[in-house]
């Protein structure tokens, strides 16, 4: 009798082990996924890259100074601290993160570290914009730019920061 337990326990347990994938089928599933978004292009084929498309740069001449911006469409992130009447023409970017927690994680550090303003805007895709201040001249965001750029406790990674005007308010 216990024979014929130890016999049915034996067969369970190959035939568990011979379902088990391994190493070599992940990595095959995972090359035919890459292969197949490379070839349909990645993200330019999606909606997202017509939205990232529309986002328009620009340059603005001041004196000597050129003010590089971007002009995109946006909406207002509930509890991000910026509306349609805060936002002014020009917003200094320092961050930019497709979950909306991240973003509210940046926006709290950068209000307990001297930037008690930021504000959290997004993009249609959505793309959340984190915003250390809103101003209404471009000399005034040169000079916001100038100051986040010089600002050590911040570490940016290109493109940011980088000027950001609401598409409503470009004219």
């Amino acid at each position: 009798m216990k024979k014929h337990h130890i016999s049915i326990a034996m067969t369970a347990l190959l035939a568990l082990g011979a379902c088990k994938p391994n190493e070599s089928a992940y990595k095959t599933a995972y090359e035919s996924a890459v292969a197949k978004r490379d070839s349909e292009g990645g993200v330019e084929g999606t909606v997202y890259n017509r939205y990232r498309e529309m986002a328009r740069p620009s340059q603005i001449a001041l004196g000597n100074d050129t003010l590089a911006v971007v002009t995109e469409f946006i909406g207002y992130t509930e509890d991000g601290g910026a509306t349609r009447e805060t936002t002014e023409r020009y917003n200094i970017i320092v961050g930019r993160f497709k979950q909306v927690f991240n973003a509210r994680q940046m926006r709290q550090r950068l209000q307990a570290n001297g930037y008690p303003d930021a504000f959290i805007l997004h993009t249609r895709e959505p793309l959340y914009y984190v915003a250390t201040a809103t101003c209404s001249t471009a000399q005034e965001a040169l000079e916001q730019l100038r100051h986040v750029e010089s600002d050590s406790s911040l570490v940016l990674r290109a493109p940011l920061p980088f000027v950001l005007q609401p598409a409503h308010l470009a004219r």
